[in-house]
């Protein structure tokens, strides 16, 4: 038996390197190897005065706690705090050493919530993330697939109150020759303003409520909506658009909006911000909830091909279109049913789907942490570029492994001769343009992407 070891040891003082202790293989060394933080400061120079107020804490330093945060999915500020100071990884990348202090939970809230409220910063952080993964080949960009998703909010169901909205005043009161009034601009009949309804006079039982976003607004957070599901309780929630590559499963595009409208009308906004780093999109596979005449004109006119399949309440019930709503409806579903649709539909429930779990289950998007659609936006801004991070700080696997279709679409393609698919609008999606070993119909592979479920 050996002898006994106390705790001696730890109390003496010792001469050590922090980075010594880091391993050479550790993400976020991998991750400091490849950016250049310095843009960072340029974009924040504008937040900050120079001969006016304290000592202010590095933005780059609160820029990586918050991505150290969203990494590690933590989505409490002081729980991120307790953590880093007991990394030392954590500490190294930061530029801090084992008696320095880190800086308190109010300056990170107040920088994310207060200083870069607008977002620019963010979004400059979340693009340089997708040119490093486009640098480093992870990105083809001549395909996406697109999914929204709903984020439950920051607000709970008692928050909501009934809204007061003016109606305007019956064709009777506008006759009644009421008495006008003077304020400045004119003679106004008083019985044309908008007034409030008066509820009719009723007897027996109260009814039960039934609280929606037409006659309820949350207290707590305005921009928060009321969804649900079939059978399930309703709940307040912000959604969420991105658009991934199917390459290397990285987030090419993302916008965070209300859960109120259509959930397509987001496609044409996601795909002009995808543009700007992937010039040569010629593709982009959705659900049939992004389905609309208006948007697959919208995405035509950008020369875009869309598979989108249709609902089936939006074709004909004799199979013959006759509106141009049903021809639009049924081009769309010919185009899906092509194998180069078929390939689109099973990247989009790998890549699309498997990218909102992953953004939910491990980097902190299953709930808001702040209130207000823009600073959700933040966040998803934010779960976007650690996931993109995280592809690229593994960029030697991700870029050996395809994210393949079945061998068996392209063996139909090639039995087709789909040398090229056309497009009713005049758009055609060339197979052979394709780059090598980038096209989005390749052989199947013996790598296997592991993708969490998350019902969303």
């Amino acid at each position: 038996m050996g002898v006994a070891k106390g705790q001696a040891a730890t109390l003496q003082v010792e001469m050590v390197c922090l980075d010594e202790l880091v391993s050479v293989d550790d993400r976020l060394r991998r991750l400091d190897a490849v950016v250049d933080w310095e843009f960072v400061r340029a974009e924040a120079a504008r937040y900050y005065a120079l001969d006016v107020g304290r000592p202010s804490i590095d933005p780059i330093v609160l820029i990586k706690l918050m991505l150290v945060g969203a990494l590690e999915g933590i989505d409490s500020v002081r729980e991120l705090l307790r953590v880093a100071s007991v990394r030392v990884d954590v500490r190294r990348f930061l530029g801090y050493g084992f008696s320095e202090r880190l800086p308190v939970h109010q300056t990170i809230s107040h920088a994310q919530t207060r200083r870069f409220v607008d977002a620019t910063l963010f979004e400059r952080l979340f693009l340089r993330s997708v040119a490093l993964c486009r640098e480093h080949g992870l990105i083809d960009g001549t395909h996406l697939s697109v999914d929204g998703f709903h984020v439950e909010a920051n607000a709970a169901l008692a928050s909501l109150r009934g809204s007061l909205t003016a109606v305007e005043a019956s064709d009777e009161d506008v006759c009644a020759q009421a008495p006008t009034s003077n304020d400045g601009d004119g003679d106004v009949p008083a019985g044309t303003r908008a007034q409030l309804s008066l509820a009719e006079p009723r007897s027996g039982p109260t009814p039960k409520r039934r609280s929606s976003n037409a006659t309820s607004t949350s207290l707590s957070d305005p921009d928060a909506k009321l969804r649900g599901k079939p059978g399930q309780r309703a709940h307040l929630v912000h959604r969420g658009q991105i658009a991934i590559d199917p390459k290397a499963r990285c987030v090419v595009a993302c916008l965070g909006e209300r859960a109120d409208g259509h959930e397509g009308d987001a496609l044409v906004p996601i795909l002009e911000r995808a543009r700007f780093t992937c010039p040569e999109l010629a593709s982009v596979g959705a659900d049939q909830g992004f389905a609309a005449e208006r948007v697959w004109n919208g995405v035509a006119e950008l020369g875009i091909t869309a598979f989108v399949p249709p609902q089936r309440t939006m074709l004909a019930a004799d199979g013959v279109p006759k509106t141009d709503a049903q021809h639009a409806a049924h081009a769309a579903r010919q185009r899906c049913k092509t194998p180069p649709g078929i390939w689109a539909y099973t990247r989009r429930m790998a890549d699309a789907e498997g990218g909102v779990a992953e953004l939910k289950n491990e980097h902190g998007l299953h709930r808001a942490r702040c209130r207000g659609t823009s600073l959700f936006h933040v966040q998803l801004l934010l779960a976007s570029t650690a996931l993109n991070v995280k592809r690229l700080t593994s960029r030697t696997d991700a870029a050996s492994g395809q994210a393949a279709g079945p061998a068996t679409a392209r063996h139909q393609a090639e039995q087709a001769g789909a040398d090229a698919i056309g497009v009713d609008h005049g758009a055609t999606i060339h197979l052979s343009d394709r780059r090598a070993g980038h096209s989005p119909i390749v052989h199947a592979t013996a790598t296997a992407w592991t993708i969490a479920l998350s019902m969303n």
